[in-house]
């Protein structure tokens, strides 16, 4: 009888996992959840994710991040930022000693900790998987704050080389990352790392059905989900396009922000362009039904970013047949048409295409069916396919 010999896979990334003072459970804001686990499992017999870790009293709003056949080993001082260079020492010691234990090594990037990790793999001549979701210079520039900006130049070579020597690479993008970040990788392929489940086909009659019955004198709803403490979303230049526009118009906007996280940047800028009116903070609304009942509801979904790697929430967006606006920052032209785009930072553009979208019905029919027909291309089934087929080869390689 063969016996294929046990692979096991190690996991590296900033993550900042969230542990429930209570009972030491493990907890994610993001989607790094138990389900995403199963992406590796399905190749590897074991995995161990190394990420950062906090404590939190209240953890109602996060998602479990614990299943079966996978191990945590969390930083659980290390608080990001020059914290990192700090205790590079430590970081590293237990980079490597759990390196040396696991036959395939996956890092996720942008990361600082993954780029450790892979400043050793070179030096020592192990192999390695790059996962590229984002641009870290974009990352560190649009932050907020000085540190970060002069940061930018140094994390973004450091980025370069990790992904330049990886031995396998997968991207969120398809073209935006690969050309910033270039690898030589032998095996190489790009899936985004968005779940949306099979797009309903019923998405689309009810939206044009939505926008055929709307009146010239309705209230006209935009929204924006992220998450509302981060400054690089861009609600600044939305807010101040939504203060542009003519006082007749903007009375008939309602604009809805949807996330987690402390709301006082947000209630500060609501407050600088004077739009009390025009604004509600909705707090976090969970994946799937909560979140597609929010975006049925809209006339218009906004995503003024100035960083991403492949928004996911316009990808749900198109899948509900929204008609949407966004910013041309990183991947996002890979997912939408030009003219509904904007520079990052420009509000008068911004401000223009919300005119023009709400007033034209025929307009944002026709945004509906082009949106809805190119998130066809997400569907959890066609990338994990290709995400299966770049994980059986690594398998075989590694």
């Amino acid at each position: 009888m063969s016996h294929t010999m046990e692979k096991k896979a190690l996991f590296i990334h900033d993550h900042p996992f969230i542990k429930d003072k209570a009972t030491g459970l493990l907890y994610t804001s993001g989607n790094l959840n138990s389900v995403l686990w199963e992406r590796y499992l399905k190749h590897f017999d074991s995995v161990t994710v190394m990420g950062r870790c906090k404590t939190e009293e209240d953890v109602s709003r996060y998602h479990p991040a614990e299943r079966e056949k996978v191990t945590f080993n969390l930083f659980t001082d290390v608080s990001g930022g020059a914290d990192y260079f700090k205790k590079r020492k430590k970081i590293e010691k237990q980079l490597i000693a759990e390196i040396k234990k696991h036959d395939v090594i996956i890092m996720r990037f942008p990361a600082t900790i993954s780029v450790f990790a892979a400043e050793y793999c070179i030096k020592k001549n192990i192999k390695y998987v790059g996962e590229v979701v984002g641009c870290s210079w974009d990352a560190n520039w649009n932050y907020g704050g000085l540190a970060p900006k002069i940061m930018s130049p140094y994390s973004y070579l450091k980025m370069k080389k990790a992904v330049k020597h990886a031995s396998a690479a997968i991207y969120v993008t398809e073209a935006f990352l690969q050309n910033r970040y270039p690898t030589s990788a032998s095996i190489i392929a790009h899936a985004s790392n968005v779940i949306i489940p099979e797009v309903e086909a019923e998405a689309l009659p009810k939206r044009i059905f939505k926008i055929d019955h709307s009146q010239s004198s309705d209230i006209i709803k935009l929204g924006i989900i992220g998450n509302i403490a981060v400054r690089y979303k861009g609600y600044d230049v939305l807010l101040k396009a939504v203060s542009a526009l003519p006082a007749r118009v903007r009375e008939q906007i309602r604009l809805d922000f949807v996330g987690g996280g402390d709301p006082t940047y947000l209630k500060g800028l609501i407050d600088h362009y004077q739009v009390e009116k025009q604004t509600t903070i909705r707090g976090k609304l969970k994946a799937g039904k909560e979140i597609f009942d929010f975006l049925d509801n809209l006339d218009l979904y906004v995503h003024p970013s100035k960083q991403e790697g492949l928004p996911r929430v316009v990808i749900e967006a198109m899948s509900r047949a929204c008609p949407i606006l966004a910013s041309s920052v990183a991947g996002t032209p890979e997912l939408l048409p030009i003219d509904f785009l904007h520079r990052p930072g420009d509000a008068k553009k911004l401000c223009q295409d919300i005119l023009r979208v709400t007033q034209d019905t025929a307009l944002r029919k026709k945004m509906a069916a082009t949106n809805f027909e190119r998130s066809n291309k997400y569907v959890f089934s066609v990338l994990e396919r290709r995400r299966e087929e770049f994980f059986k080869e690594v398998k075989e390689v590694f």
